[in-house]
């Protein structure tokens, strides 16, 4: 799918910018036609600019487009969004990579002094989301089955706790090595949404499983959010949703629309809907550029590979394999 083809198009036609910006990615979208790997970087920049979820965002994207002096750095700078950005939102794996625009380094380089360990506190997120949620999946409401009535309901499910940035985005490092790729990595992610005008330290730390961040979600229906299958598009009334999926709906019960209520906006506050956003932007660019294929195609064959071909063709594959490996969370020490 070309990005001619995006109802989206239009959006953004009076902004001269990022018109430029759009008509380059159009320019090498022709001219690498029959190189793939080129193709989808530089689509999922076309698909950024008109899925941005703010123009914040489409403003970064258009500025880091047009610095690019080569196709190298245009693509390269793609290649970084689909590993910065839709990576960690797809099944929250995480991979080392150098960033290519040079002023990207010095946020980075900020941003590692404030990364923290994701504290052990996930089951305190869950069982507050479930008061908030009451007791029931946001996507189906479908009841847990561990909800306080008696007599328990006839038909019940065992939920999950959803985070909309993901939990392993605050991977566990020593600051004092500055070479460890978790760091780096991480880093690279936050410096990223710091750059979109995210305020990062409102999910730094403990602050990853506030409840602006988390939702109650049956199992099926957390899977398909995790793998940016499914996502939340918000309507013209506050805090109320409509679901939106790419391929099978995972369950009957999906509701077509979900709306967030709570009764102490304090306590109890509802998910952000800036987080959402951002959560849907990786979703439709992941999906409409061929990214999240890709991405499922290469854990496929690093799990299926095994040992590394010595002519260097899976090169790929391990590049997305070391990236799992740096999905874990440890305690980070000063």
């Amino acid at each position: 799918m070309s990005t001619l083809d995006d109802p989206q198009a239009q959006r953004i036609v009076n902004e001269a910018s990022d018109v430029k910006a759009y008509l380059i990615c159009l320019e090498y979208e022709k001219e690498f036609t029959a190189i793939a790997g080129k193709l989808r970087c530089v689509i999922i920049l076309g698909f950024l600019l008109l899925n941005a979820p703010n123009q914040d965002v489409r403003m970064e994207v258009t500025k880091c487009i047009l610095s690019c002096k080569d196709e190298s750095d245009l693509v390269n700078l793609g290649s970084s969004f689909e590993r910065y950005v839709i990576l960690p939102f797809q099944r929250s794996n995480a991979k080392f990579q150098r960033a290519p625009v040079k002023t990207f380094e010095a946020v980075k380089r900020q941003v590692k002094v404030d990364i923290r360990e994701a504290p052990k506190n996930h089951k305190d997120a869950k069982d507050r989301a479930l008061i908030r949620d009451n007791w029931t999946c946001v996507a189906t409401g479908l009841i847990d089955s561990n909800v306080p009535e008696d007599p328990p309901p006839e038909f019940a499910i065992r939920t999950e706790c959803a985070h909309i940035v993901p939990e392993a985005t605050f991977f566990g490092v020593n600051p004092k090595s500055e070479q460890n790729p978790k760091l780096d990595y991480s880093a690279s992610i936050l410096a990223v949404l710091s750059r979109f005008r995210y305020d990062i330290s409102s999910f730094n730390g403990e602050k990853v499983h506030s409840l602006t961040n988390v939702m109650t979600m049956e199992r099926n229906m957390h899977d398909a959010f995790n793998r940016l299958k499914f996502y939340l598009e918000a309507t013209s009334q506050k805090d109320r949703y409509e679901a939106k999926f790419f391929g099978p709906i995972p369950l009957r019960d999906a509701r077509q629309f979900v709306t967030f209520t709570t009764k102490d906006p304090d306590y109890l506050p509802v998910p952000a809907p800036e987080l959402l956003a951002l959560h849907a932007t990786c979703c439709k660019v992941a999906h409409l550029s061929g990214a999240a294929e890709w991405i499922d195609i290469v854990y496929r064959d690093a799990d299926e590979i095994g040992v590394l071909a010595p002519d260097g063709t899976s090169g790929d594959v391990l590049g997305y394999a070391l990236a799992s490996l740096s999905n874990h969370t440890v305690s980070v020490r000063g």
